[in-house]
């Protein structure tokens, strides 16, 4: 029989097996691995050169959040806990050009909506002292990749919603729209390498809990927004989208508040198609392409509560990733 050793730690008495052979070995639990906490509306970027997604911010249990996290395909590793403040909703996306991660805005209650640029090298964060978009939150970023410039549209601060487009070339902010798709938040946004448009989809004008949404499908060419769609997913907003090269078309998946079901996918190549497995039951999730792993992958979003899952998307089937 295996012998029972009970140690006192403190006023803790622990139980542990023990298994005599040549030696005396000890029986005990790996620790769990680390994870990021469960978050509401953080940021990613899917750093290609050093094969990490890169997550930060968000809020968590009453409170922002302002530490750094990334994945290495295996694990997860916290970092650094320095760097822009703590906060929810900034805008995340990797310049491949330049192979650094740029973050623009999020929001915290206590200064209302930011509106700082910071550049990431995989061990540094830099604030940059450059003039940009007004302070906003809940907008989206995408690296276009034929013209090597970030591309940032719409988001929120307050009440205000924005409308404007603006370019990051490096060293500078150009705004170079301000036609097109009406002012939203909470809309999706992707570059479709394959077709070199950033496309967006859906949205919303007004934050309250029963505000109607768009189901409109815009492009930008690196000159100008057309109307592209008004047909596929119903009108939604709290959308994820990101391309997937494996398969050379943009995706969404889930969004929305009312009756959108949100664990819908569905692809755009100029015309929209429904995948007919479902994923997870998110909205608001982050979308990234990982080259090594040739898949698409969700982080985090929420539905009834915050989710700081990872799940990967390779053909037609959605698979949870462990840890």
């Amino acid at each position: 029989m295996t012998p029972l050793i009970r140690i006192r730690i403190g006023r803790a008495l622990a139980a542990t097996a023990l298994t005599v052979s040549s030696g005396l070995a000890i029986d005990a639990q790996p620790p769990a691995p680390a994870v990021p906490p469960a978050a509401y509306s953080v940021g990613t970027a899917f750093d290609t050169a050093r094969n990490r997604l890169v997550v930060f911010g968000g809020y968590v249990n009453g409170a922002y959040a302002g530490d750094t996290w990334e994945w290495d395909g295996r694990v997860w590793t916290r970092v650094t806990s320095t760097g822009p403040i703590a906060r929810n909703s900034p805008a995340l996306v990797y310049d491949a050009a330049r192979r650094q991660i740029v973050l623009f805005g999020g929001d915290t209650r206590a200064t209302g909506a930011l509106g700082d640029t910071w550049t990431y090298d995989g061990t540094t964060w830099r604030q940059l002292d450059v003039a940009g978009p007004p302070a906003r939150s809940t907008h989206q970023m995408v690296y276009d990749a034929r013209r090597h410039r970030v591309l940032l549209f719409g988001g929120a601060s307050g009440g205000t919603m924005y409308g404007d487009t603006w370019e990051w070339d490096g060293s500078r902010w150009t705004r170079v729209a301000t036609d097109g798709p009406s002012p939203r938040t909470l809309h999706g946004l992707a570059y479709d390498a394959g077709r070199q448009r950033v496309v967006m989809f859906g949205g919303t004008s007004v934050l309250a809990p029963d505000a109607p949404s768009y189901r409109e499908t815009w492009e930008w060419d690196g000159r100008r927004w057309v109307l592209a769609d008004t047909t596929g997913p119903s009108a939604r907003d709290h959308v994820s989208m990101g391309y997937d090269a494996a398969r050379g078309a943009v995706v969404l998946h889930g969004g929305g508040l009312g009756p959108v079901d949100p664990g819908e996918t569905w692809v755009y190549d100029g015309k929209w198609t429904r995948l007919t497995a479902d994923g997870p039951r998110r909205r608001y999730a982050r979308l990234e392409f990982d080259p090594r792993a040739n898949a698409l992958l969700l982080y985090g979003g929420f539905d009834r509560r915050p989710s700081n899952e990872l799940w990967r998307l390779r053909g037609a089937e959605w698979e949870r990733v462990a840890p």
